[in-house]
């Protein structure tokens, strides 16, 4: 996401989980031990306050939770004593699909993951932020060799620059510090530059800031049943190992389920599917928010379940060298990545890619593989 004060001050305090003693996963005792250590009375107290009034929410939560997903009265009865057994907001309790409390020890919570992210990336909370900023990430892929979508123009105040020839092309303008397909507009085709420049940004709003205009990204032919009309892309998720280099720890796929969607992301009730890292093979599709399971699309019929992306090798190591060559300043990097006919082609680069979408789509939590054996590694050296 682009660099986003709000959020940032919404998570300026990090929640501590639990009361006196943390309640968190395993592979995290070790950096919860360090931070309980190392807090001074005032802020041990304030956490003690704050864990109070989390378990005093969690009835609260638990029935939202409940009426917002159609869920039975057991199961608020049971996500109370989940969450209050694991300091957990009812909500990951419902959309990770915890049975048992003990499930939850290899579950990164959503309220603790900015915080972690803070300590490891950095970079990725600054204004400066390559990750957050289209032109300066296509600018670092360019000056790489990567490759990632052509820039046809940039507009900014309601100014055009171009940058090439737009002529037979059909364009998209997206906002520099868009995520998620926020804002992205379809253009259709312009003539010529001269046409471009004429006509574009009188029908553009800038008011959210600078918008980069390039070329609409063809799908896969091997995916063009899962696709609809939305680009279809899989977020790959890398780490710096030990020795300081990229590792693939985590794959999603993502694509749209509605026939009247652009983007492919979950806010636009797009399905994800957990990839197989050793051959891109899809598990079972979910919605990121609620619902059922797919083994085939719900509009097309296609399969989904054990279905392999295609050129998956391509995919994993563009990751791993676009992180190596590009953005090795970055200890965590989440990849949209695009399966075209041209090849693997990179749309974004997250340093913020959160842990919902992984964990939902892969029925188990982050901590039990080697994402949580690298942000253990991570934070163990950070501090």
């Amino acid at each position: 996401m682009g660099y986003d004060r709000l959020y940032f001050l919404k998570k300026a305090y990090a929640i501590y989980p639990g009361v006196l003693a943390p309640v968190s996963g395993g592979f995290l005792a070790e950096h919860y031990r360090q931070r309980r250590a190392t807090r001074g009375p005032l802020r041990a107290a304030l956490d003690a306050a704050v864990g109070l009034g989390f378990r005093a929410w969690i009835p609260w939560r638990a029935r939202k939770v409940q009426r917002k997903f159609g869920l039975e009265e057991s199961w608020r009865a049971r996500a109370i004593e989940i969450a209050r057994a694991r300091f957990a907001d009812p909500q990951d309790v419902a959309l990770f699909r915890i049975e048992e409390a003990a499930a939850l020890d290899g579950y990164i919570r959503r309220f603790e993951d900015a915080a972690l992210n803070k300590r490891i990336n950095p970079l990725g909370w600054t204004a400066g932020c390559a990750l957050a900023d289209k032109a300066l990430f296509y600018d670092r892929c360019r000056a790489a060799g990567l490759p990632h979508p052509e820039i046809v123009a940039i507009v900014a105040r309601g100014r055009l620059a171009p940058c090439a020839d737009p002529a037979g092309r059909e364009l998209v303008a997206k906002p520099v510090l868009g995520e998620g397909g926020d804002g992205l507009t379809l253009l259709g085709a312009f003539a010529d530059a001269a046409d471009l420049a004429a006509r574009l940004p009188a029908t553009l709003n800038t008011a959210r800031g600078t918008l980069v205009v390039q070329p609409h990204i063809a799908t896969h032919p091997a995916l063009s049943d899962l696709a609809l009309d939305a680009l279809p892309t899989v977020r790959v998720v890398t780490i710096l190992d030990e020795a300081g280099v990229p590792e693939v720890v985590s794959a999603t796929f993502r694509f749209a389920s509605n026939p009247a969607a652009r983007v492919d992301n979950m806010k636009a009730g797009g399905l994800i599917s957990a990839v197989d890292l050793e051959d891109g093979a899809l598990g079972l599709a979910c919605k990121g928010y609620g619902g059922g399971d797919h083994e085939r699309h719900p509009v097309t019929g296609a399969p989904i379940l054990g279905r392999r992306l295609p050129d998956w090798t391509g995919v994993t190591a563009l990751a791993v060298r676009a992180h190596a060559e590009a953005f090795a300043d970055y200890a965590l990097i989440g990849w949209d990545i695009a399966m075209t006919p041209e090849g693997p082609l990179l749309i974004e680069g997250n340093g913020k890619p959160g842990v919902l979408m992984p964990q939902r789509a892969a029925r188990r939590g982050l901590g039990e593989g080697r994402y949580g054996e690298l942000l253990a590694h991570h934070l163990a050296n950070k501090a």
